[in-house]
């Protein structure tokens, strides 16, 4: 797993969740693998905090973690919604709910606003982050 993507400890109450503590020190360490029902030939790392015992996956702090439906094009979705069209004609189109559509939109302001990756692109097989955070 790449060292920049873990940032901190995913429970509220542990001291590493505090960035300024989590990054003086190696707070998580690697604690076996889990395989998702959806994609079974895929294993996931996952790691455990050393000073907490939270568990959580190598898939934890990337952008996709918390969505559910990975079919949207963001991209579309991005200029869709710009251009002024009602989030019940995206759902149509997306064939998921309004509610989906609402949380992937506040997602990509919330990565915005953090400044932190706005745009995965694939070229040539390889994603190339456009406006991350180095």
């Amino acid at each position: 797993m790449h060292e920049e993507v873990i940032r901190v400890c995913p429970n509220p109450d542990c001291r590493y969740h505090n960035p300024e503590y989590a990054a003086k020190k190696r707070w998580y360490r690697p604690h076996g693998y889990y395989t998702s029902p959806a994609h079974p030939e895929q294993q996931h790392r996952r790691y455990r905090c050393s000073t907490c015992g939270r568990t959580f996956s190598e898939t934890y702090f990337t952008r996709n973690w918390h969505l559910q439906q990975l079919h949207i094009d963001e991209m579309d979705l991005l200029f869709e919604w710009c251009k002024g069209t009602p989030v019940s004609a995206l759902a149509l189109r997306y064939h998921c709910s309004s509610q989906a559509i609402e949380k992937r939109i506040e997602r990509m302001q919330l990565l915005a606003e953090e400044k932190s990756v706005v745009l995965e692109v694939e070229v040539k097989g390889k994603i190339q982050r456009i406006g991350a955070v180095q």
